[in-house]
């Protein structure tokens, strides 16, 4: 048997599907539908079990196996996967909260552009009410830096921002 099949945390499941069966009797192509394993498992799992041969087909009755699913499922190699599985889950969690609270890098940011100020925005960048202008750049980075650069710069500055770029309302009927 693998280490860590996949079918201890269906058991129950499984075992429901088994209980249903109309004949007391299970085969390999039953448990290979009910666990969700291939032949070669399946034909692991019932052979200790079989009590009828059938052709080439061994039989095992049904609370048999669901007794010993239960005993497999209790050994120690059902503990690990387990633990296993939850340190799994764990880590992948963590890892996803790091991801939201770091998130990928476009840019690589100097402390200069970290401090950037909308008087002294790089060249080609450049804000009018209802325009914002980025040119003159000869790479993708060389924009990307230009559009953080623009972005700190907001974000220091948030009101100069909105009113250079606020286009000037006119009365009604003026």
């Amino acid at each position: 048997m693998p280490d860590k099949p996949l079918w201890y945390d269906r058991l129950a499941e499984a075992e429901a599907q088994l209980a249903t069966l109309p004949s007391p009797w299970v085969d390999r192509a039953t448990l290979e539908s009910i666990l969700g394993i291939g032949r070669r498992r399946a034909q692991q799992l019932l052979q200790p079990l079989v009590r009828h041969t059938i052709g080439r087909n061994g039989l095992a009755l049904k609370d048999e196996v669901i007794r010993y699913l239960r005993h497999l499922a209790r050994g120690d190699k059902a503990v690990y996967e387990q633990q296993r599985r939850r340190r799994v889950a764990g880590l992948i969690q963590t890892w996803h909260r790091e991801a939201l609270k770091q998130p990928q890098v476009l840019v690589e940011a100097s402390d200069t552009i970290l401090a950037q100020h909308l008087e002294d925005l790089p060249e080609g960048v450049r804000l009018s009410p209802g325009r914002i202008l980025i040119e003159s750049f000869m790479t993708p980075d060389e924009a990307k830096q230009k559009l953080l650069a623009l972005i700190m710069a907001m974000g220091n500055d948030p009101e100069e921002f909105d009113r250079r770029i606020t286009m000037a309302q006119t009365a009604p009927g003026q």
